[in-house]
C-alpha cells in the first residue's frame, strides 16, 4: 500500500517534473511499486527525458537525482535515475532478470509519449524458450557450490564457506524463481520473492536462514537434496557440470557475455 504522506509526495513529484518539458514520463518503481514499501520507505523515480538531456547527463555523470521529501515525511527522500525511452525498448529485448524486476511493476505517474505501457507489457513477458538452458546451468552451479561448501570444510577456509553458502542459496533460489517464471530481483528482495511464490518446497524458507545462521554441514546437505529432489530439473538430459560451470565462472568474459548471477 501507498501511505498517505508517499502519495502526497507522489503527488508533488509528479507535479514538478510535468512542468519541466524535457521531461516526457515519470515512473514509480522501487520498494512502493513492488508492495514492499513501508511508511519510512523512500520514493524511486524513473525519469524519462529528451535524447539531449540524457546525452547532456551522462556526459556530466549526473545521472541520478536526489532531493528530500522532509516536507511530507520524516527521513524521507526521492531518489531517482534519468533514462532515454529507448532504455526501455532495450530492457524489453534484452535486460537481464533483475533490470526486468526492476521495471515490470513501475506505476506510470504521468507519460506524454504514449509508449511507456506498451514497453513495460513487453518487459513483464518471461523468457520461455530460455527456461530449459537456464535450469541446467543453475543446476551447475547449484553442483559446483555444493561442492565448493564440503571443500570450505575440509580446508576450514571460514570466508569459501560463507561465499559458498551464499551461492548455494542463491542458486537454489534462482531454480524456484525459474520454475514460477518470476524474474531475479538481485539480492535486496531475493528472499522476499521467495516466500511470495507459489511452487517452492514447504521446507525452503525454514532452511535458508537456519543454514546462514548456523552454517552446518547438515543443513548444506539438507538444501542440496530439497532442491534436487523437488524435481527433474533437466528434463532428463544428460550434461557435465563441471562444464557447465567452468564456461558460466572461468570463461564467460571471453564471449562478451553477462555474468551468470545476473541473467
Amino acid at each position: 500500500m501507498i501511505y498517505s504522506h508517499q502519495q502526497r509526495a507522489i503527488d508533488y513529484i509528479t507535479e514538478k517534473f510535468k512542468s519541466d518539458q524535457q521531461v516526457k514520463a515519470l515512473l514509480l518503481s522501487g520498494s512502493i511499486s513492488h508492495g514492499f514499501n513501508d511508511e519510512k520507505s523512500d520514493i524511486d523515480l524513473n525519469i524519462i527525458v529528451t535524447n539531449d538531456l540524457y546525452e547532456q547527463k551522462k556526459n556530466t555523470q549526473a545521472l541520478t537525482f536526489w532531493e528530500s521529501a522532509s516536507d511530507y515525511y520524516e527521513g524521507g527522500y526521492f531518489d531517482g535515475k534519468f533514462i532515454p525511452l529507448e532504455y526501455l525498448d532495450i530492457v524489453a529485448r534484452q535486460g537481464n532478470e533483475p533490470t526486468k524486476f526492476a521495471l515490470k511493476d513501475v506505476k506510470i505517474l504521468f507519460d506524454n509519449t504514449g509508449q511507456v505501457a506498451d514497453y513495460i507489457n513487453k518487459i513483464q513477458i518471461y523468457d520461455e524458450e530460455r527456461i530449459q538452458s537456464n535450469s541446467i546451468r543453475f543446476l551447475s552451479q547449484l553442483e559446483g557450490w555444493y561442492w565448493y561448501c564440503k571443500e570450505a570444510y575440509k580446508k576450514q577456509n571460514e570466508y569459501l564457506l560463507n561465499v559458498s553458502i551464499s551461492k548455494l542459496i542463491l542458486y537454489s533460489g534462482r531454480l524456484i524463481l525459474l520454475d514460477n517464471r518470476v524474474f531475479f530481483p538481485y539480492h535486496k528482495w531475493f528472499i522476499k520473492v521467495l516466500e511470495n511464490v507459489s511452487q517452492k518446497p514447504p521446507e525452503l524458507l525454514n532452511i535458508i536462514p537456519r543454514l546462514l545462521n548456523n552454517k552446518s554441514k547438515e543443513d548444506i546437505d539438507i538444501l542440496y537434496k530439497v532442491i534436487k529432489d523437488y524435481k527433474d530439473w533437466s528434463n532428463g538430459i544428460k550434461f557435465s557440470w563441471t562444464s557447465h560451470f567452468v564456461h558460466d565462472i572461468e570463461t564467460f568474459w571471453m564471449r562478451g557475455e553477462e555474468f551468470i548471477e545476473n541473467i
